[in-house]
């Protein structure tokens, strides 16, 4: 199959496209699993092991850093792993609480504790939860699909622009 006719070029740009969207929507539905979250205080010892691990806050602050960390549950004097902050500003209403989406964890553990202090030190009125999320590897399968589309697509355009160029050398 020779592929010189211009149109393959709009093949490329449709399966950017198409591989894109569809990357995107599989990537944003890794989310809904935390918008519909059941949030625990983090009082709780966490088990979230094959999980996401997501925290909360009632009181988002603009302007104030806080970090969350996690650490084993039965070694209380152990350094605390950082908890990434999180991407977006999802809001979760709950029993009449907005807890807004503070840190994330894709791969969550077993039996930790989880702890949110603000970095300036001050009073932190603050009330922070967890919960355990499904289903947010999804996350990378999208941004794979998306990445495997662009490449399939810059792959076609090549092969069509060497096949136009070599047809076109071939007239002379």
């Amino acid at each position: 199959m020779r592929l010189t006719s211009p149109l393959w070029y709009l093949a490329a740009v449709a399966i950017a496209l198409g591989g894109s969207i569809a990357g995107t929507a599989i990537a944003a539905s890794a989310w809904d699993g935390v918008r519909s979250a059941t949030i625990s205080p983090v009082t709780e010892p966490v088990d979230a092991a094959g999980h996401t691990l997501a925290i909360f806050t009632d009181q988002p602050q603009e302007g104030r850093e806080i970090t969350c960390t996690t650490r084993p549950a039965d070694q209380p004097d152990a350094a605390g792993d950082e908890v990434k902050a999180a991407a977006l500003d999802i809001v979760v209403e709950q029993r009449g609480t907005d807890w807004h989406l503070l840190a994330l964890r894709p791969e969550g553990k077993d039996g930790v504790v989880v702890t949110c202090v603000p970095s300036d030190g001050q009073t932190d009125t603050a009330l922070y939860g967890f919960a355990v999320v499904d289903g947010f590897e999804s996350a990378d399968r999208g941004a794979t699909i998306g990445s495997v589309s662009l490449g399939v697509a810059v792959v076609l355009a090549g092969l069509v622009f060497w096949q136009r160029r070599r047809a076109r050398d071939a007239q002379g």
